[in-house]
């Protein structure tokens, strides 16, 4: 039978050629490193929240709410390495912790869109490898890992439509990473919000109120929520309420993305 490599869809194309070279970087096609698809020269382009300055400072987003900061004595952030301004320094949080490793800012905001709208699946396994990286980096020796993982939910006409949630992906391939459980059906979205982009925080707030229902298998659970970008936390702080409400013990939010107020 004669085999053509150009009559193959792209995703079979691209799982043939991992057959012969190995790791391949997502963003240049060059041979990957680290162990995911991405090489040392591409990841070194991906903006994170928190950087490092001379003379002991750094500079970053607050991971709450998204305001930038700069010249912040090192030794004035959380253990972790986030960064917290002075109005979300006394206010109380439905997250025990927030890991956010880069700003939505270019390139990381480019594939982004590259997995959530153009089928590029691959960059699940790059964005959970990457994001558990960081959870392992940034947790504190007595500080637990969770227990189960749950990725914010799509409508099940969304999913249809789709295909496929980036989040649960994310998820997925970070408790991989970590060794422990991600649980996608956990949590189901009962209504479609449709898109909040472009959206105020009161107007996501309302539009997210009571979307979303929790299993009962949470109940006295350390548990994370797992997305793609934090915005105005409006769907990730209605999702905690909910794991709060069906007895979650405590709740994380894991992103690989953090928007800039400013933007």
């Amino acid at each position: 039978m004669h085999f053509s490599m150009a009559s193959l869809p792209q995703r079979s194309k691209t799982a043939l050629r991992r057959l012969n070279i190995g790791s391949q970087c997502a963003i240049c096609a060059r041979a990957g490193g680290n162990g995911l698809d991405l090489c040392d020269d591409c990841e070194s382009l991906l903006l994170p929240c928190v950087i490092e300055e001379p003379l002991g400072y750094v500079s970053g987003l607050c991971l709450n709410c998204g305001a930038e900061m700069t010249g912040v004595p090192r030794d004035q952030i959380a253990p972790a390495g986030t960064l917290c301004c002075p109005d979300c320094a006394g206010l109380s949080s439905p997250f025990s912790r927030i890991v956010a490793p880069y700003r939505y800012d270019f390139p990381v905001d480019r594939l982004i869109q590259a997995l959530k709208y153009r089928d590029q699946r691959v960059l699940a396994r790059v964005f959970g490898t990457l994001l558990a990286r960081t959870v392992r980096r940034q947790r504190l020796p007595a500080q637990p890992l969770p227990e189960q993982l749950m990725p914010v939910p799509l409508h099940a006409s969304r999913l249809r439509q789709r295909g496929y949630n980036q989040s649960a992906d994310i998820a997925r391939w970070c408790a991989r990473e970590l060794d422990i459980q991600s649980h996608a059906r956990a949590v189901a979205r009962e209504y479609d919000t449709g898109s909040l982009a472009g959206l105020s925080r009161v107007e996501r707030q309302h539009r997210i109120l009571g979307a979303f229902r929790a299993q009962d298998q949470v109940a006295g659970r350390h548990v994370a929520i797992v997305d793609d970008v934090l915005t105005t936390g409006s769907t990730a702080r209605e999702l905690a309420r909910e794991l709060y409400d069906t007895g979650a013990a405590s709740v994380e939010l894991w992103v690989l993305a953090r928007t800039s107020s400013s933007r």
